[in-house]
């Protein structure tokens, strides 16, 4: 999958940014990301300063949806 597919989400506890399929995020909430965390707040591309480009990426978001 690529990150064209992904929008950036942030979980509401830690700040670390996850990729969120991006059917789910157009959607209404809630939202989850790929490695299963539910996200508060989506918003921007996963291949943005909000998604991989931030400070902390989640891991296993980044290898189950590579930018």
């Amino acid at each position: 999958m690529s990150s064209a597919q992904h929008a950036a989400g942030r979980d509401q506890d830690g700040g670390a940014a996850h990729a969120v399929p991006r059917e789910a995020a157009d959607g209404p909430p809630p939202w989850v990301a790929v490695c299963g965390t539910p996200v508060g707040v989506v918003q921007g591309s996963w291949a943005g300063r909000r998604g991989l480009g931030s400070a902390a990426p989640c891991p296993e978001c980044a290898a189950r949806a590579p930018g």
